[in-house]
């Protein structure tokens, strides 16, 4: 530990000096004012013994200065003076002053002050320490904390990102409430909480509130900080619970589609079974039913184990050299009798000569043959369908455009994410399709992208590079 001792008298000082290395302490010493403030460094000294009376200055503004330097760090300021008046001692303390010694100094007296000066200071610096520690924890917290009274007065508060700009620069007075910091919404949940908080209890409660013109959900935690006081951490939820409404109506649809099949497949097996009662049955319609049921439920597990695959460890693509007219002309192919079927006019535009690019073919076969499928689904009798490939630079431009119904604006901002359906008209399937679409085009640095208005049909468009890195 560093003493600086500020003394003019050298007398005084060496004596001073000789006393408190005896005690163990390191010692600088200064002999007026000028001498003091460059002794002053950050984390030096760990205290100060000065003398009321300097030279070139009094020693309180010597004080005054100090206390600016140390920026509020606990410092102790031990005066030495002749002049132990009340008056005089009371400007010391509102110098900044810690004690004060008289003159002549009763060195027992200053082991025991200093001592305890040292210890106060080191608990001090601790406190600020851990202060600092938690403060910063709080910060890094993405949600709204909130410490205050079950009156409902707030004493403490952090916004997080969801809150209003104005919210960062809120002032927070001895007689701020819930209502200037939380809507209506959430004030009206929070407040009859407080009255059923315990120390044993943790309270949560959910709300909704308009944030930023956008509707959120929030979730608040409230806890008993001692007899009279709470802590609120609110946390948007709008996403979790997006996440968990889709897994349920994921769940569902899952049950429906394999539901749907398998009951299929169950009827036709059983006809099979009793093939000899229903003799004028067509066994081959029987067994194709069945097969098509179960190639329902085979695409739909390899949909979910793809999807999966894709989330763990990336999309792996077994790459080779592609011919994209090639691979055009046969995914049309696959659908063409069932566009016959429809009455629905399949046309194909790709120049032979489009150039070969290194991809990998199944599973841009499987793009294509996605975007097929789905306008064959939603293209109504009567309608077309058209499959367009060209050159553009150093890309390769594939589009399915049909005359379907459309998709809304606010669908096709959500509709390559996983288990999102296309809305009223496109709510076939479990909405695995377009997401492993999109994660095969952007496997192959591609870009995917659709135009569509409702009504007014649409078409996806698939962008390809012709060198893949």
């Amino acid at each position: 530990m560093t003493i600086l001792v500020v003394e003019d008298d050298a007398v005084q000082q060496r004596l001073l000096r000789f006393f408190l290395e005896q005690q163990g302490y390191q010692v600088i010493s200064a002999s007026n004012v000028s001498e003091a403030l460059t002794c002053i460094q950050p984390g030096l000294p760990d205290a100060l013994l000065l003398d009321a009376m300097l030279p070139d200055g009094s020693g309180l503004d010597v004080c005054r200065q100090i206390r600016q330097l140390a920026e509020g760090q606990p410092l102790p300021i031990l005066l030495l003076t002749a002049y132990d008046i009340e008056p005089v001692i009371v400007e010391a303390f509102e110098a900044g002053v810690t004690d004060f010694i008289p003159k002549p100094v009763n060195l027992r007296l200053l082991e025991r002050r200093l001592y305890y000066l040292l210890r106060a200071a080191r608990h001090e610096a601790a406190l600020r320490e851990r202060e600092q520690q938690y403060r910063t924890l709080v910060n890094a917290l993405p949600d709204v904390v909130i410490r205050g009274r079950r009156d409902g007065t707030v004493t403490y508060f952090k916004p997080s990102e969801t809150c209003p700009a104005e919210m960062f620069n809120l002032e927070i007075t001895p007689d701020t409430r819930l209502a200037a910091i939380l809507p209506a919404e959430g004030v009206t949940r929070i407040e009859p909480a407080l009255n059923n908080l315990t120390a044993e209890t943790q309270l949560t409660v959910e709300y909704r509130a308009q944030c930023q013109g956008v509707w959120r959900e929030f979730e608040a935690r409230i806890i008993a900080d001692g007899p009279d006081a709470f802590v609120a951490l609110i946390r948007d939820v709008t996403d979790r619970k997006t996440t968990e409404r889709l897994r349920e109506d994921f769940t569902a649809m899952v049950a429906h589609d394999i539901r749907s099949p398998l009951t299929a497949m169950q009827m036709a097996l059983e006809l099979l079974e009793a093939r000899d009662a229903c003799a004028n049955q067509n066994l081959q319609e029987i067994v194709s039913v069945a097969r098509q049921g179960l190639n329902k439920v085979l695409q739909l597990a390899s949909d979910l184990l793809e999807l999966f695959r894709a989330n763990q460890t990336g999309m792996t693509l077994l790459k080779g050299v592609v011919f994209p007219t090639v691979l055009l002309k046969r995914c049309v192919g696959e659908i063409s009798l069932q566009a016959q079927g429809k009455n629905i006019e399949l046309t194909l535009e790709a120049p032979e000569d489009l150039p070969p690019f290194v991809g990998d073919g199944p599973k841009l076969e499987r793009v294509v043959s996605n975007l097929l499928s789905n306008a064959l689904k939603f293209t109504p009798e009567g309608g077309r369908i058209t499959v367009s490939g060209a050159a553009d630079g150093e890309w390769v431009v594939i589009s399915v455009a049909d005359t379907g119904p459309g998709i809304a604006p606010e669908v096709q901002a959500t509709m390559f994410e996983p288990y999102r359906q296309g809305g009223k008209h496109h709510s076939l399937g479990v909405g695995l399709g377009l997401a492993i679409v999109k994660r095969i085009v952007t496997a192959h640095r591609g870009q995917i992208s659709v135009e569509s208005s409702e009504g007014q049909g649409t078409t996806f468009t698939v962008r390809l590079p012709l060198h893949l890195n």
